[in-house]
């Protein structure tokens, strides 16, 4: 990145660190994101609906900017210095029936973890637990502006994609390069016993062609250009908007806050113990305290500027910490990537960041 602001540029830093943002009136934020938009921001983005919004989760307010780049949103997260990310047990105990495994459906990757750590006393948890997240730290995190939503690696946006009625909206003529293919794949077998029992599928993926993705309530398909790439090539390819993607210390403080709760919603799994998973369902689709969107269903990785990385791939097992820890603000899989790994749309995703640092 490079630095603006000229001489004035480590005040304007030290105004953009939460502790001073969440003070300042309207005006003067205004005036800052202004600057940060002027120095930071690619002169070839187009730059549109700059709208200031209240973001809240879990008693975290942050009153911050959301800003179309491209026509792809971004928010601006305030930084902080002297943040403490990880979990390390945290500040408060767990309760114990997040860990009751007596609905538990015992798949290889729980059987492992029982063969591996116990899981049957508060102590053998809290191992597995600790085991499974970043260590505590401290740190400064730069002010940064960030991706609302994360995209499937390797992939531009195109559009959606009507399944029922076969209209799409977004960028036709890149679209009609395999509008062809994806109407057919799409197409209820003419046989009626095998339409009666026809569902769409949940994605589908061409390499070097397109990816296309289920949105399951609206019945449509989110379109997107697939070309393959590594995280290498994903981070010149980012830089040369001068953009970037966020390293692991960062990418904690986007999702949590600096709040030193299991999830960013706090360290609540269950409100009622009967439909626990339909209630904290409605808490993971919530925006965070930035007003960014995250992934729930536990279908792909997201990727950092680290080897690191971030989220699951998860088999669910009825057992609510095992399935949902992958939530967790701290969270790390037990599996890394090479910077020159091709990455999969169907398994990783990417954030797209502008850091505001020298």
């Amino acid at each position: 990145m490079y630095k603006g602001f000229g001489s004035d540029y480590m005040k304007v830093i030290d105004a953009l660190d939460w502790s001073n943002w969440k003070n300042y009136s309207v005006s003067t934020k205004r005036d800052l994101f202004s600057q940060i938009l002027a120095y930071y921001v690619s002169p070839l983005k187009q730059v549109s609906n700059i709208t200031l919004s209240q973001f809240e989760l879990a008693g975290v307010k942050c009153e911050t900017f959301e800003v179309n780049l491209d026509e792809e949103t971004f928010v601006f997260l305030p930084g902080k210095k002297g943040a403490i990310l990880g979990w390390d047990s945290g500040t408060q105990p767990l309760p114990a029936f997040y860990w009751d495994m007596k609905n538990a459906i015992y798949t290889k990757k729980v059987q492992d973890y029982q063969k591996n750590y116990g899981l049957q006393t508060t102590e053998e948890w809290d191992v597995f637990i600790n085991e499974s997240t970043s260590s505590l730290r401290q740190v400064d995190v730069a002010p940064m502006l960030v991706a609302k939503y994360a995209l499937p690696v390797g992939c531009s946006y195109l559009g959606e994609f009507q399944a029922v009625t076969g209209e799409f909206v977004g960028t036709v003529d890149e679209f009609a390069k395999f509008e062809e293919q994806i109407k057919q794949a799409l197409t209820p077998p003419q046989n009626f016993e095998d339409s009666l029992f026809f569902e769409f599928p949940n994605e589908l993926f061409h390499e070097n062609q397109f990816y296309a993705k289920l949105n399951p309530e609206l019945e449509s398909y989110t379109i997107f250009s697939h070309q393959l790439c590594t995280q290498e090539q994903l981070r010149k390819s980012l830089q040369k908007e001068v953009m970037d993607l966020m390293n692991e210390d960062q990418w904690e403080y986007a999702i949590g806050g600096t709040t030193r709760r299991l999830f960013r919603w706090g360290n609540e799994l269950l409100e009622d113990h009967s439909f626990w998973k339909n209630q904290i369902h409605k808490i993971v689709s919530r925006p965070n305290m930035f007003g960014l969107s995250f992934a729930g269903d536990l279908k792909q990785f997201e990727i950092t500027a680290d080897q690191q990385l971030k989220l699951d791939q998860w088999e669910y097992c009825q057992v609510p910490l095992l399935d949902y820890l992958p939530l967790s603000t701290y969270y790390r899989p037990r599996k890394s990537i090479s910077p020159f790994e091709v990455l999969s749309p169907k398994d990783y995703t990417y954030r797209k960041a502008i850091i505001i640092e020298a």
